[in-house]
Parts: structure tokens; C-alpha cells; sequence
């Protein structure tokens, strides 16, 4: 639920914001042990605090968002959908019948030690995580 909010605060506050705003767009992929993260949401956000938080929900291990140029801490949550085992005909319904399960350790997200340099072009970056944690090359906190 939490997640949710972020994401969609996160939403209403890029709202708006047109290309002359200082941001440029940034994208990749992220994968956990090799395979594509189905679902979730990324966040940049300058360490020298000049500029707002960028990012956004991404699917299916791809991403392609807005970003301020510099330093930039970076926040990754991501789940993969399982199937609840025996739902009800009430959840199945309702659509109550999946669970969204965190596959992205905590080192990536809430105690995110991930850093990139963001430049005014050429953003592409591809976050290659583990699930021991390991930080990928060249993207850790300095």
C-alpha cells in the first residue's frame, strides 16, 4: 500500500512538468539475478537536493522516465504477482485472488546504496541486482 502512495505521489508531482524543466530522460533495465524484475517503481533523486525526485513505475524489467541531471541516489522496489492457492469464487471476482511478493532486497530500495551519475544525455543504465544484495559496478555510494 505504502509502495502504491509513493508511486502515485510520485505521479501527481511529475504532472506538469515539460521538457524545459531541467529534467531529461533517463531509462534501462532492471533485472534481478539475471531476469527481468516484472513490476515496480524507480526513484532518482539528487543527493546535492537541487530538483525534486524523478522516476516512475516500470514493467516487465524496462524503464523510461524523467530525472534531474547530477548525482542521484537511486530507489528500486519490485514484486512479481503469485497466485493465492485456492481463492474463492469472491476473490477471483474481486480480483483478490494475487498477492504482489517484494523480490528486490532492501539494499536497493529503503537502504538503497545505489548512486548513478545523471548527465544532460545519454542516460541509459542498466541495474543488474542480486538477490544477495551486491552492489552493481560503478553504481555504489561514494
Amino acid at each position: 500500500m505504502c509502495q502504491t502512495l509513493a508511486v502515485l505521489a510520485l505521479a501527481i508531482g511529475l504532472a506538469g512538468c515539460g521538457p524545459d524543466d531541467g529534467m531529461v530522460g533517463v531509462s534501462g533495465t532492471i533485472t534481478m539475478d539475471g531476469k527481468p524484475v516484472p513490476e515496480g517503481s524507480i526513484t532518482f533523486t539528487p543527493v546535492d537536493g537541487k530538483g525534486r525526485p524523478g522516476g516512475g513505475a516500470f514493467e516487465n524489467g524496462s524503464f523510461s522516465t524523467r530525472a534531474f541531471p547530477g548525482e542521484t541516489a537511486v530507489q528500486i522496489h519490485g514484486h512479481e504477482i503469485i497466485q493465492l492457492p485456492n481463492p474463492t469464487q469472491e476473490q477471483v471476482e474481486r480480483g483478490l485472488d494475487t498477492e504482489r511478493k517484494s523480490i528486490v532486497p532492501g539494499v536497493y530500495n529503503n537502504a538503497s546504496k545505489l548512486r548513478i551519475d545523471i548527465s544532460p544525455e545519454n542516460n541509459t543504465f542498466d541495474f543488474d541486482l542480486t538477490s544477495d544484495g551486491k552492489i552493481p559496478e560503478g553504481m555504489a555510494a561514494k
